[in-house]
């Protein structure tokens, strides 16, 4: 897919912003393209995120939408975040653009919150524990390959150690501590990662035991990014066998957003989290 033609989370966000500005304004695509001097089958790609848009340009149609100042800092934020090029471009060609996407969204988050049932989330993992989670997937990967996943994994932590680091929220299972990834030795050094970590400022980590049921509260694993504070877009990424999928309406984020918040209200916390992962640290 072409970079005029790829589709990211900031340009749909942007297009679902332009869509409702012009029905808002009572112009259907032909008229619109009249007033914002396009064509409406160009008009209808750039509201459906497959267009790219110069900044001049998206300037041009939010003024002519007389879009309040704040609203039209927003768009053009999102917009030069698009464009703007990562240490991800060069893993191009070793993940799919999703991916390429999720990590330039982790870039610029304000906040990152996640709950996991399965594995260390990416953003916590040791370079051992990312090693053998990616050995042992299917298909399997040669070596060198496996070398590459683990340096994508690991560059994606930069955010969380910057001199502004991201807030990162996390609940995880208890089941996600006890399952042995690569060895005693390996999961030793990651929950003292985790211990490490869970100590800073921009980070909150949460267990959930096994012995609570959080009734329809536990909706399973998923990452909520959000970028801006406050935020000009929430994003809800899932993990499948195959890929993930990625839900941008705001209701949804809204809803995922309370679902975590009732969850941490189920899970230890964090001082008596961390003595948990103590316990199974001596375990081991």
């Amino acid at each position: 897919m072409s970079e005029a033609t790829l589709s990211t989370t900031r340009r749909r966000k942007i297009g679902r912003v332009l869509r409702h500005l012009r029905e808002e304004s009572g112009y259907t695509l032909k008229t619109a393209g009249k007033h914002l001097e396009r064509s409406p089958s160009s008009l209808s790609q750039i509201e459906n995120g497959v267009q790219w848009l110069r900044l001049r340009d998206l300037g041009f149609i939010l003024d002519r939408y007389n879009v309040p100042t704040d609203l039209r800092a927003a768009m053009m934020t999102l917009a030069e975040q698009d464009r703007q090029p990562g240490w991800w471009d060069d893993y191009k060609d070793l993940v799919t653009p999703e991916a390429l996407d999720r990590v330039s969204l982790e870039h610029d988050a304000s906040r990152i919150i996640t709950t996991e049932t399965t594995f260390i989330p990416g953003l916590l993992q040791t370079e051992s524990y990312a090693r053998a989670v990616n050995t042992t997937r299917v298909p399997v990967r040669p070596d060198n390959i496996v070398e590459r996943y683990v340096r994508f994994r690991l560059a994606r932590q930069e955010v969380l150690r910057r001199n502004s680091p991201t807030l990162l929220q996390v609940v995880l299972d208890e089941a996600v501590l006890r399952r042995p990834r690569g060895g005693r030795q390996v999961m030793r050094s990651q929950l003292r990662r985790l211990l490490n970590d869970s100590e800073q400022e921009h980070m909150l980590l949460q267990v959930l035991p096994l012995a609570v049921d959080p009734g329809p509260a536990y909706v399973g694993q998923f990452q909520l990014i959000e970028i801006g504070s406050p935020s000009i877009l929430r994003a809800i990424l899932i993990d499948h066998f195959t890929g993930q999928w990625i839900l941008e309406d705001e209701a949804e984020a809204s809803q995922y957003h309370e679902k975590f918040t009732a969850l941490r209200s189920s899970a230890l916390d964090e001082p008596t989290s961390r003595d948990l992962i103590n316990r199974i640290i001596s375990e081991l």
